[in-house]
């Protein structure tokens, strides 16, 4: 069993650096069994012979489950110890995975994919307080950087995988290693992890009703709803756009990878940058850039089409980074958690699984290019928000 720790320990990055590993492991396969379904997208199309709105439609049944367990965390990890949440989450995320690779039709993989995103939804929390708890503050920024190097390594090795596999398997194989993997991380970590036993306080009425009357909060969740869209509902819908729309039988996956791989450092340069300008100023240029690269996905030929792809997944990366730097600056330390804990579901679910299903309705009528059109449009209206955001005196 994973040594126990009641409270916050002053041990160093080196020292804890196998449940460090293991934390962002278990938070890699978190998210690339969310994020590896895109481009499993047209593979699983012709297999169980579904449309456009029911293949896309498993990233609005994922959000569901995933913000229903997120915003129930708050009340979870006051019962149960954060290590148990981290270990229960691993093993039911694989064991979800599983079931989706076993499933025979459509009813079936959409239960596994609602599963698949409770067990997600509720690493988060405890995945970041286990971090903080096991190392020492000095260590904070550099354990912190190191776990968010899961979700940006999931967006390039997802399409590298479903690339690689499908050449001899099928798309069951390729949720199968993800879920025995996931399992055998949280199995690890279980031996040879340390943990943190500590329980949160439940959550109050008062720092709720400060959030919700906090219009700060009301634009950010705004702009993280669009900030996800961009990003991950993007993301979720490109490989059945690129290979159906497009005609990229071949080299789509490739292409989504490059893609991430040029736009994996942009959040460290984008967070220098915001340091030396304003949060604000770089959000506002980052946003932008990322609506521009939105609309010239319809735009531009295929042969230029790299170009749209590169400056898109390279400016929308680094929206959530921004918009989460932002929270910290209009909310009080003894909400930020808080915050955090009910501005993401909305925004999950609204972006990573509404913005795919209404891209996929489209498609379906063979109107794909008016989703990122539609998208681009509303993302740029919501721009002057940005300064409409007022930080909080007592946010230190």
């Amino acid at each position: 069993m994973p040594e126990t720790l009641d409270q916050p320990q002053t041990a160093s990055l080196s020292d804890r650096r196998n449940s460090v590993f293991f934390l962002t492991g278990i938070f890699f396969f978190n998210m690339i069994s969310r994020l590896g379904m895109a481009p499993l997208l047209p593979e699983i199309e012709t297999a169980l012979g579904i449309n456009h709105v029911q293949s896309s439609g498993f990233f609005f049944l994922i959000s569901t489950g995933y913000c229903i367990s997120l915003f129930g965390s708050i009340f979870l990890t006051p019962v149960f110890s954060h290590q148990s949440v981290v270990i229960v989450s691993g093993f039911a995320v694989g064991a979800s995975l599983l079931f989706a690779a076993a499933s025979q039709g459509l009813f079936m993989l959409q239960i596994s994919m609602v599963t698949l995103g409770l067990a997600g939804g509720i690493y988060l929390p405890s995945g970041v307080a286990s971090l903080t708890g096991l190392v020492r503050q000095k260590d904070w920024g550099k354990v912190l950087g190191c776990h968010q190097l899961a979700p940006n390594l999931a967006y390039i090795i997802a399409p590298l995988t479903t690339e690689l596999v499908l050449t001899w398997y099928s798309w069951r194989t390729v949720l199968a290693i993800y879920g025995v993997a996931s399992i055998g991380l949280a199995l690890s970590y279980t031996k040879w992890g340390q943990g943190v036993t500590a329980r949160t306080d439940p959550p109050g009425i008062k720092p709720l009703n400060a959030l919700i009357h906090n219009p700060a909060i009301l634009i950010l969740t705004f702009l993280l709803i669009i900030g996800m869209g961009l990003n991950q509902g993007i993301f979720a819908i490109m490989p059945l756009y690129l290979t159906v729309e497009r005609g990229l039988d071949s080299g789509a996956n490739f292409l989504l990878a490059l893609s991430r791989i040029i736009a994996f450092g942009f959040p460290l340069a984008v967070g220098w940058l915001a340091d030396r300008y304003g949060m604000k100023n770089v959000l506002l240029i980052t946003m932008g850039c990322g609506v521009v690269g939105t609309f010239f996905l319809t735009a531009l030929p295929d042969s230029w089409l790299w170009l749209a792809l590169v400056v898109q997944a390279s400016a929308c990366v680094c929206i959530f980074p921004l918009c989460f730097a932002i929270i910290s600056m209009v909310t009080e330390p003894k909400t930020r958690s808080i915050a955090v804990s009910v501005v993401v579901p909305v925004a999950h679910f609204l972006g990573a699984g509404g913005v795919p299903l209404a891209v996929g309705f489209l498609a379906e009528s063979g109107q794909f290019d008016y989703g990122f059109i539609g998208l681009s449009i509303l993302s740029l209206i919501c721009l002057p928000l940005i300064y409409a955001i007022k930080s909080s005196d007592s946010a230190q």
